[in-house]
């Protein structure tokens, strides 16, 4: 039995290079401030070149298989078309509405492994508006030692609804 061997196409080196620069964008890009939602979207971007790359090669698949091949393809397809709407809805919802300003009581940070472990931490404000209800935002590892160390129980908070990240807080 011999093994096929398929040659990476260059579409596959550009994605692949374009997969690299978006994580590593994403990683410089500031937690909190204006370009939140740049931060937003750089993840939002993976998601969407893993999920053309994979359609992509569902259509080539296509050309050469059989009917249960392209009905299987299909599937694959809707799903991942399905996955990437999902992802994006937050963030077009913050980029449609605009950023939200509340002032919030009782406030308390905490702070979280990612799911990439020791190399990523997570840093958060939580506190409640004057309606009653608890919002919590993601903040900079900064603002998270500032507001660890000034014991605030008030805070203005600027941020995004939908994706719960922070543009300011004072």
């Amino acid at each position: 039995m011999s093994k096929v061997r398929r040659k990476i196409t260059k579409y596959e080196i550009i994605l692949c290079v374009l997969v690299l620069a978006v994580i590593v964008a994403g990683l410089l890009l500031p937690k909190t401030g204006e370009l939140v939602l740049l931060d937003e979207f750089c993840n939002i971007s993976v998601i969407w070149i893993v999920c053309i790359y994979v359609v992509v090669r569902v259509i080539h698949n296509w050309k050469t298989g059989e009917k249960s091949n392209k009905t299987a393809g299909v599937i694959i397809a809707v799903f991942c078309a399905a996955v990437c709407m999902w992802f994006t809805k937050d963030f077009a919802a913050d980029l449609a509405s605009g950023t939200k300003t509340v002032t919030l009581t009782g406030i308390e940070v905490s702070e979280t492994q990612a799911h990439t472990s020791i190399f990523s931490h997570h840093y958060y404000l939580m506190g409640t508006d004057s309606q009653g209800l608890r919002t919590r935002v993601e903040i900079s590892a900064d603002d998270y030692t500032m507001m660890s160390q000034t014991g605030n129980e008030t805070a203005v908070l600027v941020y995004y609804e939908h994706t719960g990240r922070a543009v300011s807080a004072r």
